[in-house]
């Protein structure tokens, strides 16, 4: 009944007095909102101009694992996940866990293990006795990066830093919000930029993209999929995205609030999705389409 009647993630937790997920206290914010959390520290902000915690605990701890549940396959993880487990193409022997999600650490030899989706044990190369893996699991399998939630986010934008965009991205990394309130998240432009320092003390700088003509599209808005297609060949490259659970492209002047997006998005975890975000132009040849962020 725990996972049916208690609050999720996001909802205002005192009124139900339980959480639905596993390790989660409901806490109070204040007299008037309260939310499901790991752990609270009285005075504890979310970001700087935000109120305070007062970080009253409402009703019990659910438990990790209760009585006829079977062990949980996902969830939010703790921060040492990201600088002590092991990224694809990395060797694992060590760690013995994986950045990536739904990965698990296989081994091939004594010397060599890696993170991968699966294994097999047939030779990789029929001429190569070397590229038979043995397979053994090391470790467990991985939930990903989910340092702030889940399910975990990737959020990447593309700016000007000439333009208004780059302050005001700035700004937002002052605060800890929007995109850098993803779980992980990356930033592109033509320009080299510093936004500055996050909260956890990494200097965030833009990723270059090549400069590309920016024309004008059948429907009177910028013909900017070249610009695009460039910045999704940067975000596959660097392979960053498979360490979350979903990955949001957000312009840098919208609203985005990652836990309100985790709610929306918990129906898919596991499935191949893709969100049509606009129905502005239903008019449009094109409609549904994606428009913005």
């Amino acid at each position: 009944w725990v996972a049916t009647q208690c609050a999720n993630g996001g909802e205002n937790c005192a009124p139900k007095g339980c959480c639905a997920a596993p390790g989660h206290q409901c806490f109070t914010k204040s007299p008037w909102y309260s939310k499901c959390k790991p752990s609270c520290r009285p005075g504890e902000k979310d970001y700087p101009a935000d109120a305070a915690w007062e970080c009253k605990a409402v009703g019990m701890r659910t438990p990790d694992h209760f009585e006829g549940q079977h062990e949980a396959t996902a969830g939010q993880v703790s921060k040492w996940v990201a600088s002590r487990c092991s990224a694809i193409g990395e060797n694992c022997l060590d760690t013995q866990c994986c950045h990536a999600v739904g990965h698990q650490c296989y081994a091939k030899n004594e010397f060599w293990a890696a993170c991968k989706p699966d294994c097999s044990t047939e030779p990789e190369d029929e001429d190569d006795p070397n590229s038979t893996w043995t397979c053994d699991t090391l470790g467990p399998r991985s939930w990903g990066l989910a340092i702030k939630g889940y399910p975990s986010l990737y959020c990447a934008t593309l700016f000007m830093p000439s333009s208004y965009e780059g302050p005001l991205l700035k700004k937002q990394l002052e605060m800890n919000a929007g995109i850098f309130a993803c779980d992980g998240y990356d930033v592109f432009a033509a320009d080299p930029y510093t936004l500055g320092k996050s909260v956890d003390g990494v200097e965030v700088r833009a990723n270059l993209i090549p400069k590309i003509n920016v024309g004008v599209s059948q429907d009177g808005t910028a013909g900017n999929a070249k610009l695009f297609m460039a910045v999704w060949d940067k975000v596959i490259a660097a392979n960053r995205f498979r360490n979350f659970d979903f990955t949001i492209k957000v312009d840098s002047d919208a609203v985005l609030i990652p836990w309100r997006i985790r709610d929306h998005t918990r129906v898919h975890i596991g499935r191949s999705a893709y969100v049509v975000n606009c129905n502005k132009f239903p008019s449009s040849p094109n409609f549904p389409m994606m428009y913005g962020a």
